[in-house]
């Protein structure tokens, strides 16, 4: 059996969470934090189970000890308090799931064997490839992210999904809609970008017969199709100020009416919004609401560049070229030495860019080996840059420094095929240090 140990400073409790789970654990309960800590340092058991609300030390900072020691084993968080931002920020510290109570037995026990399932997976030396709703990683800070979305969906909080133009924001929406309760109700679209600032009341709140010249009838808006179900706002930085005040006033009131009309409809939807633009700059300048940008910004989901994963620039390379082989022709591949030169590319466009690229390659080169000439110039130019510049001439040390640093990371992940266990060991570092020397090379571009 598993060893587990539960905190909480309430004997009733202890005693109910046993009762749940003794069928498959070997459970020990503690009913002092501080001496739980210890207890965990020195057996250091399979799972740990904590509450959140606790006199001699909250939840939080019980995970905050465990990680801070180096503690790896899965924190389960349970807890009957907390609001919205409680899931995230039990995340945030390193609990690997965070389970709201009351709890049947049989559900916290399957909560518990998948926690453990994910615990055995990242264990493995192999990169971890996620292939659920179109997504493949093996990055640690996607898998992370990819948890909170998770754990975040089972909510109905309102999210907000940062990331540049082409990193999966849209993706990510569609897995949190997939997983919520949620699931079986509309997942609605609306490009806040891609449409007339005076069109979009009528798309969003629908309008009512002869609200305007051309409505000849009344049309259901977005919010009103998406009842029940998940409202996606792309690119929501792109809107006006004059919307954003009527967007507010149906997050704070959760109603609204027709353009042209006057009874008041109810908003069921879950609100899920993505940019790529920086709002709290936005907010600075006085481009965006302050109020709606705290309603929106419950839970957070920043999306890394393509940059910044250099182990899924060649896994998702290769699965591209698979997807667009034509039927019947041999398979083709891209040799090691043009894979070297695609993670040296920095990507502006992200995942998006890779795949128009690779989907360019596998239609335009003829031979089965796509090969470093078939790059284009742009690509192969900038990969293969050196830390001394154009002609060999002197850049600040700094700079040359820091390319360096970008080069070697990027070279190492490659050789180790994209195992950043087996990269580190080549670099002859304990993976937490490469990892993290590793994020610094390329957020400093």
């Amino acid at each position: 059996m598993l060893n587990v140990i539960v905190i909480d400073d309430q004997p009733p409790l202890l005693s109910e969470i046993r009762s749940m789970l003794k069928r498959e654990y070997s459970v020990t309960t503690c009913s002092s934090p501080l001496r739980g800590v210890r207890m965990i340092r020195k057996s250091e058991p399979d799972l740990v189970v904590v509450t959140l609300v606790m006199k001699e030390m909250d939840g939080f900072e019980v995970i905050r000890r465990l990680k801070s020691s180096g503690c790896q084993m899965p924190i389960v968080m349970i807890s009957a308090y907390g609001d919205a931002s409680t899931p995230a920020e039990a995340t945030r510290l390193g609990a690997s799931d965070y389970i709201s109570r009351p709890i049947l037995a049989d559900e916290l026990l399957a909560r518990l064997r998948r926690v453990m399932e994910r615990q055995m997976a990242n264990a493995m030396p192999a990169p971890i490839h996620s292939l659920q709703d179109g997504i493949c990683t093996a990055d640690p800070e996607m898998l992370s992210l990819l948890e909170l979305a998770h754990i975040a969906a089972n909510t109905d909080s309102r999210i907000l999904i940062l990331g540049e133009t082409g990193t999966g924001k849209e993706l990510i929406a569609q897995t949190i809609h997939r997983y919520s309760g949620r699931s079986t109700q509309p997942f609605i679209e609306v490009n806040c970008a891609a449409i007339q600032p005076n069109l979009l009341e009528s798309e969003l709140f629908g309008h009512e017969k002869g609200s305007f010249t051309g409505a000849e009838g009344m049309r259901k808006g977005k919010f009103e199709q998406a009842s029940g179900g998940t409202l996606f706002l792309d690119e929501i930085g792109e809107m006006s100020l004059e919307m954003q005040s009527k967007m507010l006033r149906v997050l704070q009131n959760g109603d609204y009416t027709r353009v042209g009309g006057d009874q008041r409809q109810v908003s069921t939807a879950r609100i899920v919004a993505a940019t790529n633009q920086d709002l709290r700059a936005l907010v600075n300048d006085g481009l965006f609401r302050a109020d709606l940008y705290f309603r929106l910004n419950v839970v957070t989901l920043t999306l890394p560049p393509l940059r910044r994963r250099p182990c899924d620039i060649l896994l998702l390379a290769n699965l591209f070229l698979t997807r667009f082989n034509q039927p019947g022709n041999p398979p083709k591949r891209i040799s090691e030495a043009a894979l070297r030169v695609l993670a040296g590319y920095p990507w502006p466009g992200n995942v998006r860019e890779l795949e128009h690229l690779i989907e360019r390659l596998s239609i335009l080169v003829s031979k089965q080996v796509i090969d470093v000439e078939a790059l284009p110039d742009y690509v192969r130019d900038t990969a293969t840059r050196t830390p001394l510049g154009e002609l060999g001439e002197i850049i600040p040390y700094q700079q040359a420094r820091a390319e360096f640093e970008r080069q070697y990371f990027t070279q190492a992940v490659y050789q180790a095929q994209g195992n950043l266990s087996q990269a580190a060991r080549i670099a002859g570092m304990d993976r937490s240090q490469f990892y993290r020397m590793h994020k610094r090379s390329t957020e400093s571009e």
